[in-house]
């Protein structure tokens, strides 16, 4: 009878510990992802946010696009996925702006796989205002409304938001995934490459846990 109290006692004692294995996960903070020391808000969906951060000219960015659009098509109904060009450096601004501009023109779909095929399949050299006119005037876009919308109050307004986001982010290259303003994952993490998007959805399920309880 003494051994089964102390058996029944040791499992109660177990239960916290198992709770505690499960709620920490197969991921761990520091080692897969980074958790951002100041949240930054999100949207007013009321739903977890999934940002990813990218440059035209990153060939990882580019390689991760196929993978990327079919886990997108995946979404649960409660994640909103959006796109944010990083600017880790001066130069990448232009195409930060060309992103912006192809949002505000409503041509951003065609253009933003686009620009990465341009730009990685055929080697070509788009990286001013110039040559992103010419690259925008073949999917439709006339020159004048490309420069206009380049040059645009709303578009600089768009940039430097996300300039001072970014530096919130905390991220040193791309590409990176920013998980409902928190957390952020990278291929230079635990995992890499290859298990980037189970930590993200990781993440997403941890948000999700705190919603409900």
């Amino acid at each position: 009878m003494i051994r089964v109290l102390k058996k029944s006692l040791l499992m109660l004692l177990m239960i916290p510990l198992l709770a505690c294995a499960e709620a920490s996960g197969p991921y761990l903070e520091g080692e897969h992802y980074a958790e951002l020391p100041d949240p930054v808000a999100t949207g007013n969906s009321g739903k977890i946010e999934v940002l990813e951060l990218f440059w035209y000219g990153c060939p990882h960015c580019y390689a991760l696009e196929p993978r990327l659009e079919a886990w997108i098509k995946k979404l649960p109904q409660d994640v909103e996925f959006k796109r944010m060009p990083a600017v880790l450096a001066r130069h990448w601004v232009t195409h930060a702006r060309a992103y912006y501009a192809a949002a505000l023109l409503g041509v951003e779909k065609e253009t933003h796989p686009a620009l990465f095929k341009a730009m990685h399949e055929r080697r070509e050299n788009i990286s001013d205002q110039a040559s992103l006119a010419a690259f925008f005037a073949q999917h439709g876009v006339a020159e004048k409304d490309f420069n206009q919308a380049f040059k645009s109050f709303s578009v600089s307004s768009k940039l430097q938001k996300a300039q001072m986001n970014q530096r919130k982010y905390r991220a040193t290259g791309v590409p990176a995934i920013i998980v409902n303003g928190k957390y952020r994952v990278g291929m230079g993490m635990k995992g890499g490459d290859k298990e980037l998007f189970d930590v993200v959805e990781f993440l997403i399920n941890k948000e999700r846990q705190k919603k409900t309880s």
